[in-house]
């Protein structure tokens, strides 16, 4: 029988060791290296630099800039060249009044034209100057989606590299509670040996030595999921394994008036709102144009060159400039560019309602964040203590229990204890570390580092 517990425990130490040497050979294969130490503002540049999404959006933004020119606004001349060759072949039949009479079969007419003409809008009612603003605010938009998406890629890489540092130090807590657990099966089995303990002594202990493996087990895949989305984000070999170094470190000196004054100039949220509304102050702009004559100037340079084997003609040539000044005026459209202009004011009047109401709620969330993250800092610091109090009594549980004076189950209790608190402890430090990053992205200051 003791030989059987034997293999049986090396079974599941076997077990453990197994799936941890899978996990990371995993990551080998894929890598040809070992775990990689990365920090985490290392993980961030790289995340900038690689993350496709983040591409995306900077590729809109340059299509942006490429489009915030003068001539998209209208404010420059277009220069044209047309040329054309026409050749007709016709039969014709003439009879004039004096009598006579012509007829030709398959006559060819050639003609030849050639054209540069180049137009200038002069005066368009400033629409122009409108078109131009509009562009270069919107260009301001795309580089706020651009700030906007890297927060939020930012948040997501900082938030996952956290809780891959806490679920490491859980995992490592969890191994922990598992080499008690093969002591006090060794302790148990030894002293079934010797007959100071029963088989049911012998069989509870190993029960709980089994849940703490199980645990280590289900700890090890939520590390290799974490460790998944943490290289999606950094545009990286999925399963290669990653070793966290920056543990989490709570910021001592928040402050909401300062938090609160950032957000209303650098909030990334509230930036592509009030570009938006001036966007919609721009268009109104460029509606009033409508309602003002267009003056154009133009020039030209002409050839015309014909030849015809019957007609009155044999043939022509003309070339040589022409320049003059066009207005144009559109006296009715049956009330459209009206319409457009008055869905243009009401455009404005509903943006800067968004713009206030942005504001309202983005004061509302920072104080809301704020009072969880005063409340997170504050569950870490219990947890922190409860946490060396059950460490404290495991290690006065182990003495009692090797002495006989403490129960299978009051021990397992304590050690349950040390486990359940530790688990509180991290979730509550990572949760606390969520509301810092969640405020500091709302005050707009998560690019800046702090993390």
């Amino acid at each position: 029988m003791n030989i059987n517990m034997q293999n049986f425990r090396g079974l599941i130490a076997g077990a453990v060791l197994f799936l941890g040497i899978v996990y990371t050979t995993q990551g080998q294969a894929q890598t040809g290296s070992a775990e990689i130490q990365l920090s985490l503002s290392e993980l961030i540049e790289r995340a900038l630099q690689e993350n496709y999404q983040i591409r995306i959006v900077r590729n809109t933004e340059r299509t942006a800039a490429n489009n915030n020119t003068r001539g998209n606004a209208g404010m420059l001349p277009e220069v044209n060249i047309t040329a054309q060759r026409r050749t007709s072949v016709n039969n014709s039949q003439q009879q004039f009044f004096t009598g006579d009479s012509q007829e030709a079969n398959n006559a060819k007419s050639t003609a030849t034209t050639a054209n540069m003409e180049a137009s200038w809008i002069v005066f368009d009612g400033l629409a122009m100057f409108a078109r131009k603003e509009q562009l270069a605010q919107l260009q301001q938009l795309s580089k706020a989606d651009t700030r906007f998406f890297m927060e939020q890629t930012v948040a997501d890489l900082a938030s996952t590299y956290y809780q891959l540092q806490q679920e490491n130090q859980l995992l490592t807590a969890y191994r922990e509670s598992l080499d008690v657990s093969q002591e006090r099966l060794d302790f148990t089995e030894h002293s079934y040996e010797l007959g100071n303990a029963n088989m049911l002594d012998v069989q509870l202990a190993r029960v709980d030595c089994n849940t703490d493996s199980a645990l280590i087990v289900n700890q090890l895949a939520q590390i290799q999921e974490l460790t998944i989305v943490i290289n999606r984000l950094i545009n990286r070999d999925l399963v290669t394994p990653i070793q966290t170094t920056d543990s989490i470190q709570l910021s001592p000196n928040l402050e909401l008036p300062a938090l609160a004054a950032s957000a209303r100039t650098n909030n990334a949220s509230l930036n592509q709102q009030q570009l938006a509304e001036l966007i919609a102050i721009s268009e109104v702009d460029i509606r009033k144009g409508a309602l003002f004559p267009e003056v154009e100037l133009y020039s030209s340079f002409g050839f015309n060159r014909q030849a015809n084997e019957v007609g009155f003609l044999e043939s022509s040539r003309s070339f040589g400039p022409e320049y003059g000044i066009r207005v144009r005026f559109n006296l009715f459209s049956g009330g459209r560019e009206e319409a457009q202009r008055q869905n243009s004011l009401i455009q404005v009047e509903t943006e800067q309602l968004r713009t206030e109401d942005l504001i309202l709620e983005t004061e509302a969330s920072l104080q809301v964040a704020y009072a969880r993250w005063q409340s997170r800092v504050r569950q870490t610091e219990l947890e922190q203590q409860s946490l060396a109090a059950a460490q404290e009594a495991l290690f006065i549980a182990q003495r009692q229990y090797e002495l006989g004076a403490l129960t299978n189950v009051d021990f397992r209790l304590i050690q349950l204890n040390v486990v359940n608190a530790n688990t509180r402890f991290l979730q509550a430090q990572l949760l606390a570390k969520q509301r810092e990053l969640e405020l500091l992205r709302l005050s707009g200051s998560l690019l800046e580092g702090g993390w």
